[in-house]
């Protein structure tokens, strides 16, 4: 979703389509992020490292906002370089919070498909008892 807003952001910056998809496709962008943040919060709760890049990221977000209405607002090149520079930190916490989530998801699975295991002196110590 991020990748798609930089290629709005740029095609509107040289003229290629209106502002307006840039800022509609990026709404809907936040919302999404907000939501994911939310369902971290709800699964892992709001002490996990998910949650608080969630957090991270939305305040970064919010950043990315401002930069991106003074830039719409000033149409200084200093501030569109700045705006698309942050993107691009935007885009990293989203990368490290989808990866994060892909892991923990990971680990959680292969946890609970697999059968609790014993040493092999357990086994035996249970198996004399009998």
């Amino acid at each position: 979703m991020l990748f798609v807003q930089v290629i709005l952001g740029g095609s509107a910056v040289f003229g290629y389509i209106d502002v307006q998809y840039h800022l509609v496709w990026g709404v809907v962008t936040f919302g999404v992020l907000i939501i994911a943040t939310v369902y971290a919060a709800r699964q892992l709760g709001s002490k996990s490292a998910l949650f608080r890049t969630g957090i991270a990221a939305i305040a970064d977000y919010v950043v990315q906002i401002i930069l991106g209405f003074i830039a719409l607002g000033t149409n200084s090149g200093v501030v569109i370089i700045v705006h698309l520079t942050n993107a691009f930190v935007l885009g990293v916490l989203v990368t490290y919070l989808i990866s994060f989530a892909d892991s923990a998801e990971r680990a959680s699975t292969s946890l609970h498909s697999q059968p609790p295991t014993a040493s092999p002196g357990t086994m035996r110590a249970l198996s004399h008892r009998n």
